[in-house]
């Protein structure tokens, strides 16, 4: 096989090295050659002697200056390459590179090498960049262009200054109305002391160290995602208006409103006030959706529910859309529980009133493949040390329902009426029948949602159902298992909320024998 390879230098040139004579007398004689070697006009029959007599008679013959066009364009080594490879081979004349506003030679093709071209010996990334400010060649235009824009520069300087002062004062105007709002409730103990007594919940969690998770909700695009949600919203939608009698003449609590769409459908079936209440920036964009739709009976707060002092205390029906990945993600339900403890009349209702979750074995080759074993063989590269980790992180992602082989299993039966700060902490050992046989891969959890009202309305998340923006969580296995119809598969679920985050989950599944956590956060 060394017979093939090929000679990287002479053998005169490799043997003068091994006696010992020095090369870098020639490598120094090769870059001055280079600097000297003879170049052709890009645009012109001439020969110039080297790069740099070539760049002066670009510059005096076809005004073509590359120190302007470095500061024109940003042009590097690249830019450069690709412009010279341009010119040759588009035939390219010095009037259409002149008349440039873009770099139309930017094209990764024209990096491509062609046939020898000394130009491209040049180091363009030392050419300094021309400079418009003392360059005696500057035109007029330039300079009062320089002078517009310094102009400009010192206005909006100023502006900034005016715009930090009036967010300073918007600040303190905010602080004052809140102890304006504060002085005037009636309740005798503040929100604080009326907070629930548990430091692992939402409540706990200061407003600044929690203000990331508000902000995930400031973003025009997770509210399109929701709303675009048809299992979703016409869920809420129709468990209101198909109800009418039931919520004509009631008082409405809102809690996480957002967009404030389900303040308004609670408006259209007749409630008799609607409070809806955000922390989220998107509160104001709600306010401007109620003006637009002429509701008069929705009225939105801003400020998170347990740090705010309401309208009015207690309320007929509580609705929220507060459900998370694998229904507890987010810990949403805590701020749910706050309004119900704290908000809800005696006899008073929670819609969705009941969510379960349950889990299914699930076993694909292509789901497993991509995210797990793929691993093993990335690019001819072993990095099966990601495994574990990749292991611990549950996948969000819609599931063929094809692929499921076991019956579901419900794992927890959430009251809303009745549950506590606890309701995360869970343990169920399942039994779950295989309806398939094939390559049990991960077992599957999703949640369902259940309005018992005179209409009943409920939906689901599972696989088998409408896909929902809460998708499936998948929890892969260390190993797939062979299982086959009628085998029973056993295990435990353990479900915790996290130390770390009161938002978080930790969940544990032990089964064949191994137990792994995931981390749901």
């Amino acid at each position: 096989m060394d017979q093939d390879m090929p000679e990287l230098v002479d053998e005169e040139h490799n043997n003068a090295c091994t006696n010992g004579d020095s090369c870098s007398d020639d490598d120094d004689f090769s870059e001055a050659d280079m600097e000297m070697e003879p170049v052709h006009c890009l645009f012109c029959e001439q020969q110039l002697n080297c790069v740099e007599i070539g760049l002066e008679h670009l510059k005096k013959d076809h005004s073509i200056d590359f120190q302007k066009l470095k500061s024109k364009f940003h042009m590097d080594q690249y830019a450069f390459i690709k412009l010279i490879n341009c010119i040759r081979c588009e035939n390219v004349p010095a009037k259409q590179v002149l008349a440039a506003d873009i770099p139309f030679w930017n094209d990764e093709k024209y990096l491509k090498p062609q046939e020898y071209e000394a130009w491209l010996s040049y180091d363009y990334d030392d050419m300094p960049e021309a400079s418009v400010i003392g360059n005696e060649s500057a035109t007029a235009n330039e300079k009062n262009l320089l002078s517009t824009i310094n102009s400009l520069q010192e206005k909006v300087k100023e502006q900034d200054i005016l715009l930090e002062q009036a967010r300073e004062d918007m600040a303190k105007m905010r602080v004052s109305f809140q102890r304006l709002l504060d002085k005037e409730t009636t309740p005798t103990t503040s929100v604080r002391n009326r907070k629930l007594k548990s430091p692992n919940s939402v409540a706990y969690v200061s407003l600044e160290a929690d203000s990331s998770y508000f902000s995930s909700y400031a973003h025009f695009g997770i509210h399109h995602e929701m709303l675009s949600d048809a299992v979703r919203t016409t869920s809420y939608r129709d468990a209101l208006l198909l109800n009418k009698e039931f919520v004509n003449g009631k008082d409405v609590l809102d809690v996480g409103c957002g967009t404030s769409v389900l303040s308004i459908f609670a408006s259209q079936a007749g409630a008799k006030c609607v409070v809806g209440i955000d922390n989220s920036d998107i509160i104001y964009n709600a306010m401007d959706i109620v003006k637009r739709n002429n509701i008069s009976n929705v009225t939105l707060v801003k400020g998170r529910l347990e740090d705010t002092n309401l309208p009015q205390e207690k309320f007929d029906i509580i609705i929220s859309e507060w459900m998370g990945y694998f229904l507890l993600f987010e810990g949403m339900l805590d701020s749910v529980i706050y309004a119900r403890d704290t908000h809800l009349k005696p006899g008073g209702i929670l819609l969705p009133n009941r969510c379960t979750m349950s889990i299914a074995g699930y076993g694909s080759e292509s789901l497993y493949k991509d995210h797990v074993t793929y691993w093993d063989d990335v690019y001819g590269l072993n990095m099966s040390n990601m495994r574990k980790e990749v292991l611990h992180e549950p996948l969000i992602d819609v599931v063929d329902a094809e692929h499921i082989l076991t019956e579901p299993n419900m794992v927890a039966d959430l009251n809303l009426l009745k549950v506590d700060l606890n309701y995360s902490n869970f343990t169920y050992s399942f039994n779950l029948k295989c309806i398939k046989s094939g390559e049990l891969s991960a077992f599957v959890g999703y949640f369902d949602t259940y309005f018992d009202l005179p209409v009943p309305v409920m939906f689901s998340t599972s696989a088998e159902s409408k896909p929902t923006h809460w998708k499936q969580v998948v929890f892969f296995l260390e190993k797939t298992q062979k299982i086959a119809i009628g085998d029973v598969v056993k295990g435990n679920i353990v479900c915790r909320r996290s130390r770390n985050s009161a938002r978080s989950l930790d969940i544990t599944i032990e089964a064949f024998g191994n137990k792994c956590t995931y981390y749901l956060d």
